[in-house]
């Protein structure tokens, strides 16, 4: 079970019928009711097999993954344009009810600007967020009333493969320079890891420097 559980991460989720017959001949035949030696050995072939079909499966879906080229772009709105180009798509666009200047505003880092459009039917709320005048993020917030998470799960799944990894929030996909990330409750989001690490890498250091000041400043007492 742990070595099925390892490769989780890459390959496609295991069928629950699979699971359950996982745990019935682990828990069950093998751990719990050994009534006799051919009962374990049919147990332990079973088994055994499942592990060495699902060792099989991890490593399509690493070769899958490894080949998966990720958009960068949704929509004609690609990550790396200026926040003119995006204002001009969004304003062509009817997905979105952008406003015009008032939807832009600052962030927290001095370098990074977000513009937040409305959307429309299947889109709540559209967030394309900047690092020096340059999009790194795109944020889709999804109505809940016209589409569900396990539909677009399932299209993104056709579509790039199982996902480079999940956890109980969000599933996510990656190429090496993008990231496909789809969160609950429904949020779907591209975002460029080259910038997207150094943003993560600045803000490691700004927390790290304000815990630094909040103890120096509790020492003044």
């Amino acid at each position: 079970m742990r070595y099925i559980l390892h490769h989780e991460r890459h390959a496609r989720p295991l069928q629950p019928f699979l699971l359950r017959l996982i745990l019935y001949c682990s828990d069950n035949e093998i751990g719990m009711t050994l009534k006799n030696w051919k009962s374990a050995q049919k147990g332990l072939f079973i088994l055994l097999f499942l592990l060495a079909a699902a060792s099989l499966w991890a490593q399509e879906a690493d070769q899958d993954n490894d080949s998966i080229d990720i958009p960068q772009e949704y929509r004609s709105i690609a990550l790396g344009m200026s926040p003119d180009e995006v204002k001009d798509l969004l304003s062509q666009d009817s997905w979105f009810n952008y406003r015009g200047e008032a939807d832009l505003s600052m962030l927290e880092r001095p370098r990074a600007s977000l513009i937040d459009a409305g959307g429309s039917l299947f889109i709540s709320r559209g967030l394309f967020q900047f690092e020096e005048e340059a999009l790194a993020v795109i944020t889709l917030e999804l109505n809940p009333e016209t589409i569900d998470w396990f539909t677009v799960y399932t299209t993104l799944e056709d579509r790039y493969g199982p996902p480079s990894d999940m956890n109980p929030s969000k599933a996510w996909w990656e190429d090496g320079s993008t990231r496909l990330a789809l969160e609950r409750p429904l949020t779907v989001k591209y975002l460029d890891m080259a910038v997207f690490n150094i943003a993560a890498e600045e803000e490691a250091n700004r927390k790290a420097w304000r815990e630094k000041a909040r103890e120096d400043f509790l020492g003044e007492f």
